[in-house]
């Protein structure tokens, strides 16, 4: 049995989708559908700079039907709350516990590096309350 990760490094996924910022909500929404994801990490010069998720459209489109054709700067969640890869798991929990956030984006330098999920951290407790 492989013993849990300690690191978010350990955990994240590196593949990260991530759109421009004006991008349009459509393209996100698609990149999402086509991945079967939740979000996507909107990401300038490599820099995250929000997250969109699918409850970001889910609350804004009833209010703004044109909301796929603008740019996906205007719905996505921001600040962006994120971590680096040594950040502990443990730490990683309680910052997206206490931020009621379910993805986390992993930065290192400034540059976005990977994600964790809150599906991440329940493999992660998993494996902790098989040791």
């Amino acid at each position: 049995m492989s013993k849990a990760p300690e690191t978010i490094g350990e955990l994240m996924t590196r593949d990260v989708v991530a759109v421009a910022p004006a991008d349009t909500v459509e393209r996100a929404l698609r990149a999402m559908i086509e991945r079967d994801i939740g979000s996507v990490v909107v990401a300038e010069g490599g820099s995250a700079v929000g997250v969109f998720t699918e409850r970001d459209l889910s609350r804004r489109v009833i209010d703004d039907p044109e909301l796929l054709g603008r740019p996906v700067i205007a719905a996505m969640s921001s600040p962006v709350v994120s971590v680096g890869p040594d950040t502990e798991v443990v730490d990683a929990f309680e910052l997206m516990n206490t931020n009621g956030i379910r993805r986390l984006p992993v930065v290192e330098d400034g540059r976005l590096v990977g994600i964790v999920t809150e599906r991440d951290l329940l493999r992660w407790v998993g494996q902790v309350a098989k040791e």
